[in-house]
C-alpha cells in the first residue's frame, strides 16, 4: 500500500479508462477516485484532502491500471537540475504533456 501526496497545481485531465464505471468515478468530484495525469496513476483520495492511495487495479473491472510515471517524473526533473520541493515546476510537468510528447 503506497500513500502519496497530490501534486500542487496539477492540470487535471480525464484519462482513458479501462471501463465506464472507472471513467464515471474519475469524472464525479464527489467520488474518492483520483487521477494524476502528471504521474499517470489512479488513486483513492484520503480524508486529508491532499493524499491518495495508489491503485494498481480497477475497483470495478479488475483491469491492471497503467504503471505510474512518478519515479520517471522525478528523475526527469532531477536531470534538468530542478528540485520540485525547492524550485518552480515547469508547466508541462504539471500535466501529461511531459510524457505524452517526449
Amino acid at each position: 500500500m503506497t500513500i502519496v501526496m497530490m501534486l500542487k497545481n496539477e492540470r487535471q485531465s480525464l484519462p482513458k479508462c479501462c471501463c465506464t464505471d472507472m471513467e464515471e468515478a474519475v469524472k464525479d468530484k464527489g467520488f474518492p477516485i483520483y487521477y494524476s495525469s502528471a504521474y499517470q496513476e489512479f488513486g483513492l483520495k484520503l480524508s486529508s484532502g491532499y493524499e491518495y492511495l495508489i491503485l494498481e487495479y480497477c475497483n470495478w473491472c479488475g483491469a491492471k491500471l497503467p504503471i505510474s510515471r512518478r519515479d520517471e517524473w522525478f528523475d526527469s526533473l532531477e536531470k534538468q537540475g530542478i528540485d520540485p520541493w525547492e524550485n518552480d515546476i515547469p508547466i508541462n510537468y504539471l500535466s501529461s504533456s511531459w510524457w505524452e510528447h517526449a
